[in-house]
């Protein structure tokens, strides 16, 4: 007999019959009870349909402002944490590049406490040799509006004489700690003086102040008249740790709406 390539034990036939290792057989299944007897399976009851309120993610400029969170308090945001850093990188590159061209390293002198986070971000993209240093001014204690007596209350350790002296402040709104600190500065011998604030408040100028020697004044943004938060600025010690700037609502505090 001729081998065809088959196994012994598989049945011949045709191709599409299907093939089972054993016979087995199953039983009819139970006819259908009546359309009009149906009922969901008892073993598997059927869940009742839950009602409620959809939840949705809000995104965080939405809740600003709600809760007992740190931004309880805050009317709008002005300018965002994205925003800030990409201005801040803009303005570091612009000072980088002036500090660059001078024969000796220059001092950068932050205003404390509102400049901290401005001056940390700012001098870590400066690419130009330079020292740090703060200096503690105070004009506002507790409130929103300036004495327009501002004093120096913490000295500096670095010596500034014959030195270029960028002072990196928070916001310059009057003008006048800026012109204290310039002549502050110019007492301890620096040869010339720059000025780089995060916010300009031009409408709220009643100082002008003189940059000396080769000094350049570099800002960020420009503010509008309303009493800003965040970032390191403050009201009464609060709201510094905001990634963003935002305007305080005025039931926040008592007095006027500008700082």
């Amino acid at each position: 007999m001729q081998n065809l390539g088959i196994p012994p034990f598989l049945p011949a036939g045709p191709a599409t019959a299907p093939f089972h290792s054993r016979k087995t057989s199953s039983p009819p299944p139970p006819p259908s009870p009546p359309a009009s007897n149906k009922s969901p399976n008892p073993a598997r009851p059927r869940r009742p349909r839950r009602r409620g309120t959809l939840t949705l993610a809000l995104p965080a400029a939405a809740m600003v402002g709600g809760g007992a969170g740190a931004d309880a308090g805050i009317d709008r945001v002005l300018w965002t944490e994205a925003e800030i850093a990409a201005r801040v990188s803009e303005v570091a590159a612009e000072l980088a590049a002036d500090l660059r061209a001078l024969r000796e390293p220059a001092v950068v002198v932050g205003v404390a406490t509102g400049a901290f986070l401005f001056l940390a971000d700012l001098v870590r993209r400066v690419d130009a040799p330079l020292a740090v240093d703060l200096v503690r001014a105070e004009s506002y204690g507790d409130g929103t509006e300036s004495s327009g007596r501002p004093r120096i209350t913490s000295d500096l350790k670095v010596d500034v004489a014959g030195k270029h002296v960028v002072v990196v402040e928070d916001i310059v709104d009057t003008g006048n700690t800026v012109s204290c600190l310039i002549a502050y500065l110019e007492k301890k011998g620096a040869s010339s003086i720059s000025v780089c604030t995060f916010l300009d408040k031009p409408a709220r100028r009643t100082a002008n102040f003189q940059l000396v020697g080769d000094g350049k004044f570099y800002r960020g943004f420009e503010c509008p008249d309303s009493f800003v938060v965040g970032y390191g600025m403050d009201y009464a010690e609060l709201y510094r740790n905001l990634p963003y700037v935002g305007v305080l609502k005025a039931e926040m505090y008592k007095k006027d709406t500008s700082n």
